[in-house]
């Protein structure tokens, strides 16, 4: 029996003028899956995921979430239905202690307005307990909590990369969007991050991942879709698209393609 289906893209295109940097692109994320988007640099997985997240508008196609056609709501009402992401280049509140940037990600869970936060009201003092409860309890999960008090910007590059992932999960997601989660991390902190998202996966979170490091995704994900030039070209389990030779004519070019299959038959 198949899994449902949490998010689904139909035919969705985003053109900045005359380029096409998501070109009709169909796909679909099933609850409690990790699925990953790769291609070569440029392909258009970032902008694919600024359309799920309303960063960007659609120019044509639809995205439903639960069924739910949310093609046209804001950034901030896709974040409270359960969407949350991070980027690619870390944006942390670098200055900000590590508690209080996980506490940020609670605006959409509380109701303090401007005026509670400059008056310090009931509701804005209940709300920043709350905040700073449920923050700890982040940041036990993830590993962080005797770090709390640290500066984000003082953590090694690992640790922004998870409290960024932290920030995100304040958020209560269902559907986690982690964009080059891995960039700029060694072996080991890259090992560490891997067993850190199964860990979330197996908590209930769905996850979709887009990265560069092939045999961090071939290890990583249950299923793989390939985007070249604003384009889906290949979608199934990690070893059936890595055997694909449009994938890899995607990463190789024709030319070192040609080569790789005279040595096969060499072979």
């Amino acid at each position: 029996m198949s899994k449902e289906v949490l998010l689904e893209t139909r035919a969705v295109s985003k053109h900045f003028g005359g380029l096409k940097a998501v070109n009709e692109v169909s796909m679909e994320v099933r609850r409690g899956e990790i699925l990953g988007i790769i291609g070569p640099n440029g392909a258009g997985k970032t902008t694919f995921f600024n359309l799920i997240t309303a960063t960007h508008r659609l120019s044509s196609g639809q995205i439903l979430f639960q069924g739910r056609d949310i093609s046209r709501l804001s950034a901030e009402k896709v974040a409270r239905l359960g969407i949350a992401r991070t980027f690619q280049n870390i944006k942390l509140f670098k200055f900000l202690s590590v508690l209080e940037n996980v506490k940020v990600g609670f605006h959409t869970q509380t109701g303090t307005g401007l005026v509670d936060s400059i008056l310090h009201t009931p509701r804005y003092q209940r709300d920043e307990a709350l905040a700073g409860r449920e923050g700890m309890a982040i940041l036990e999960r993830v590993g962080l909590s005797d770090r709390a008090e640290w500066m984000a910007g003082n953590l090694p590059y690992g640790l922004q990369r998870r409290l960024e992932i932290a920030r995100a999960l304040a958020l209560s997601p269902k559907i986690l969007l982690l964009d080059e989660p891995a960039a700029g991390m060694n072996p080991s902190e890259t090992a560490d991050l891997m067993e850190f998202i199964r860990r979330l996966n197996q908590d209930g979170i769905t996850v979709v991942v887009i990265e560069h490091d092939m045999k961090f995704m071939m290890n990583l994900c249950g299923r793989i879709v390939v985007i070249n030039y604003g384009q889906k070209l290949a979608e199934g389990a990690p070893a059936e698209v890595a055997r694909d030779e449009q994938v890899i004519e995607a990463y190789l070019g024709a030319g070192l393609t040609i080569q790789r299959r005279r040595r096969e038959g060499e072979a």
